[in-house]
């Protein structure tokens, strides 16, 4: 059987590294001016990634803040997490924002 406190640790870890990903996304998606759109398969491939990722972020942080034992990794886990599920609704609402950003990913769009 699993030790549940590595469980927990592995769990905290890995909201640090998914909201790494979901941030360095939200900051390419505000701050970078795409120029060309992406091919309808990788739309709804970076969609769906972006969405489960989102999700599943939110479902970790609850289990890490019920569950972790107190410390700094806990705390970690729990601000990184937060600013990385914001960032997977703005990576999901850039593809919601025009034409534009639902074929690119980004907010703004050089024509």
């Amino acid at each position: 059987m699993a030790d549940p406190a590595k469980q927990m640790k592995t769990n905290q870890t890995v909201v640090i590294f998914m909201s790494v990903v979901l941030l360095f996304g939200a900051v390419n998606a505000v701050m970078i001016t795409a120029d060309e759109y992406d091919p309808s398969t990788l739309v709804w491939m970076h969609l769906g990634l972006d969405a489960v990722m989102t999700v599943l972020l939110l479902v970790l942080l609850v289990q890490v803040g019920k569950a972790a034992a107190p410390g700094g990794l806990k705390t970690l886990a729990l601000v990184v997490g937060a600013a990385g599920f914001v960032a997977g609704l703005v990576k999901l609402a850039a593809r919601f924002s025009s034409d534009h950003g639902w074929w690119t990913g980004h907010f703004s769009y050089a024509f």
